[in-house]
């Protein structure tokens, strides 16, 4: 049997065991923190899967094609702006970005430091835009944060630096697994207290000495290792009460070339990928991971076609949702890097996309043309709107599942 379907009874056996009342065991040293997660700081499912799924099932059927569309996009708030600052910035929610929100129905929006400046501007920002939502709705605020370095929102904003600047790499070298957990409880509490409920992170990959500077952003190289780690970090930030994004399957961390700017392609055959990449992501998805982003790289040896592994449905749906069993959100990487956006139409990227298996469409590099497409794409027969009712029922199940979106 596959090693990483021996860690998902492993990991099951784990569970079993918490649920009839051992506490989480971790070995620690001398004079080393003990603390477990409160009851405030530790948010547990408010609504149980099932009735989730029930609940999402009945107002996907209320919907519109047009509404289901727009829950499944991840976008820039400057790209709901009319009239958008000169400098690039954004710290209030204009009219124009409310309207937005309200006319497309959208699923969530991306916050980077041209939007955060402040931890009350940023709070104030996101009660602003969360009140503009049509009742029923709910929206994704996102970030990244790792937790520490080049990536990490909290590096870029002065005012988010409670989050800590300690890399995944250093963390993996000099943590133990209760300071890791803790680590993802402190990140989810000083980004909740804000409105923040999604984070683009943490990367799930193996480091490489191909690729030195994406090392950084990740636990280690070792995959059992580095999956052990893995669980505890998604564990602490789930139990904080943030959602969560794996990334980048299938992984990157041996691809050399820079995956925003070009094709990078990864040569591993299935079976290597198999033994190394898929392991943390086995027990990041057992840790209760919500999201999985696909890779902008191509993976020459599980496809066909070279093409960027979140336009691949022998990637998204026979390796993450068949083999990995992942039934959670799967992203596209960001539509706007330049790999896409100098190879690929809109409409093309958003629609293979769509095509391969992927729910959430982050990014796009423009908004309303990928929307259109995509409502196109349905109304002429090239997707099913089957499709779209999966995935916007797994996006709303999630959202209820999480208390982002409160049933009435």
């Amino acid at each position: 049997m596959k090693r990483y379907q021996w860690m998902g009874i492993m990991l099951s056996l784990v569970l079993l065991l918490c649920s009839c009342g051992t506490d989480k065991e971790v070995e620690k040293k001398a004079g080393e923190s003990t603390s477990t997660p409160s009851a405030t700081a530790s948010v547990m499912p408010l609504i149980s899967e099932d009735e989730a799924f029930s609940e999402a099932e009945k107002i996907v059927k209320t919907m519109t094609i047009e509404q289901k569309v727009g829950q499944m996009f991840l976008v820039d708030l400057l790209q709901l702006d009319a009239s958008p600052s000169v400098d690039g910035t954004a710290y209030k929610a204009t009219d124009s970005m409310k309207q937005a929100i309200i006319d497309y129905h959208l699923g969530g929006v991306y916050l980077t430091k041209e939007n955060i400046k402040s931890q009350e501007q940023t709070k104030k920002l996101v009660q602003n835009l969360q009140a503009s939502v049509v009742s029923g709705s709910a929206l994704y605020v996102a970030v990244e944060e790792d937790g520490g370095g080049e990536n990490s929102i909290s590096a870029k904003v002065e005012d988010l630096k409670d989050t800590g600047y300690v890399t995944p790499k250093e963390m993996g070298q000099n943590m133990t697994a209760n300071q890791i957990y803790e680590s993802g409880r402190t990140i989810a509490g000083e980004l909740t207290k804000i409105g923040i409920n999604l984070n683009l992170a943490p990367v799930a990959d193996l480091a490489s000495d191909q690729n030195p500077s994406y090392a950084m952003r990740c636990l280690g190289s070792d995959a059992d290792g580095v999956a052990d780690l893995l669980d505890d970090f998604v564990s602490g930030m789930r139990e904080g009460g943030l959602s969560v994004t794996l990334k980048t399957f299938p992984g990157i961390g041996n691809v050399s070339a820079d995956v925003t700017e070009s094709i990078a392609e990864n040569t591993d055959s299935l079976m290597t990928i198999r033994d190394t990449n898929f392991v943390p992501y086995a027990s990041g998805i057992q840790a209760g991971a919500d999201c999985v982003m696909v890779s902008n790289a191509a993976y020459s040896k599980l496809t066909v076609k070279k093409v960027p592994a979140f336009m691949s449905q022998d990637i998204v749906t026979k390796l993450l949702r068949e083999e990995l069993g992942f039934d959670g959100i799967v992203m596209t990487s960001p539509l706007n890097d330049n790999v896409i956006e100098n190879n690929y139409t809109n409409e093309f990227a958003v629609v293979e996309a769509v095509k391969a298996g992927c729910d959430l469409i982050v990014l796009p590099g423009n908004f309303k043309e990928c929307y259109e497409a995509l409502i196109t794409a349905v109304e002429e027969g090239r997707i099913d709107e089957k499709v779209i009712n999966t995935s916007v029922r797994r996006i709303l199940q999630n959202k209820i599942q999480r208390g982002i979106l409160v049933l009435e």
